[in-house]
């Protein structure tokens, strides 16, 4: 696809209909292959801390080096929103070879649904492939969004739900069970773990709320809530007993699942068993034995995002959605 001289502006609701999950997991994979094969550029994000509101705002950069392009996603996450979601963002795409900006898209749901996918690769390579009970410990956008994801590389026939929302609990629950899956709602963290094979947690939590002794062989573990500083759901001895991967190793150490158990010295580099680039190139092994315990320790990297915003670009750009399109600049 040839990088127009002009710039598209696509808002949310073109976003939306340009997203399909099945496409955004093969983007995301795709990004990762090229992070683990060095053919990307991802500086550290950096943040303003509005700790008043409980909210913060980052920028992220990346380069894929065999798409050619570039760009910038602003984002900010504010856990006590009500009539907003919680998190919100824009992306911008550039041409490396001139810096022309050609295109700037609403990315609040292209965040989610990257977001899931990443839970979807790391399922694909780290969790039991016979895999079918899925746990969900939080019940928002982005608990919805791992298990459209996990269900599509993992056969998943029953669902566990825990929310301290009883309201988001039942909202997920439905939206489950209206796709022919058996789901159903549970009022303890320690049911939803308990006789799992894959366990999602989405929580914006400090305090952890998996307990090591809930832990049971052969489980993986999406771990996506923790995102800052500070933030915990896992028990630290869990990480331990754990094979544990991470999507880039430095801002895991600040603000992924393994911040805090890492600053505490719980665990150290040695115990990190790879990154996802590692595993879909290869170069590291995912799970080697049915009774491993596997983490994926989520932060986000920017070629995700670019990844599919250049996706969803080039879909924009096909014959018969081009008039659809908003142009902003000539």
């Amino acid at each position: 696809m040839v990088k127009n001289n002009n710039t598209v502006f696509l808002d949310g609701n073109r976003v939306s209909d340009l997203l399909s999950m099945e496409e955004v997991i093969e983007a995301v994979e795709s990004a990762f292959k090229e992070y683990g094969e060095g053919k990307t550029q991802i500086p550290a994000k950096t943040y303003l801390f509005f700790d008043q509101y409980n909210g913060d705002y980052r920028s992220m950069l990346g380069y894929l080096e065999e798409e050619d392009v570039a760009g910038c996603k602003l984002v900010n996450v504010h856990p006590d929103n009500e009539d907003l979601p919680t998190v919100l963002a824009t992306l911008l795409l550039i041409d490396p070879k001139t810096g022309y900006p050609f295109c700037l898209m609403d990315a609040t749901e292209l965040t989610s649904y990257r977001t899931g996918a990443a839970g979807a690769v790391a399922t694909k390579y780290l969790s039991k492939k016979d895999s079918s009970t899925l746990g969900l410990i939080g019940s928002g956008v982005q608990a919805k969004k791992q298990f459209q994801a996990i269900n599509e590389v993992r056969d998943i026939s029953y669902v566990k739900i825990y929310d301290i929302d009883e309201e988001k609990r039942k909202e997920l629950r439905d939206y489950i069970q209206n796709q022919g899956i058996e789901a159903i709602e549970l009022e303890d963290a320690e049911e939803v773990t308990r006789g799992t094979d894959i366990l999602v947690t989405t929580t914006p939590v400090r305090e952890p709320i998996i307990k090591e002794s809930w832990i049971e062989d052969g489980l993986h573990i999406n771990a996506i809530g923790a995102d800052a500083k500070g933030k915990q759901e896992l028990e630290g001895e869990i990480l331990k007993k754990s094979k544990i991967y991470v999507d880039q190793f430095e801002p895991a150490k600040h603000g992924g699942e393994i911040n805090v158990p890492y600053s505490e010295n719980l665990i150290t580099e040695k115990d990190i068993n790879g990154d996802i680039g590692e595993l879909v190139t290869g170069k590291t092994k995912g799970r080697k034995e049915p009774n491993d315990v596997t983490i994926f320790d989520s932060t986000g990297l920017a070629v995700q995002d670019v990844a599919t915003g250049w996706m969803i670009y080039n879909k924009a750009n096909k014959p018969d959605n081009k008039n659809k399109e908003i142009q902003i600049f000539k």
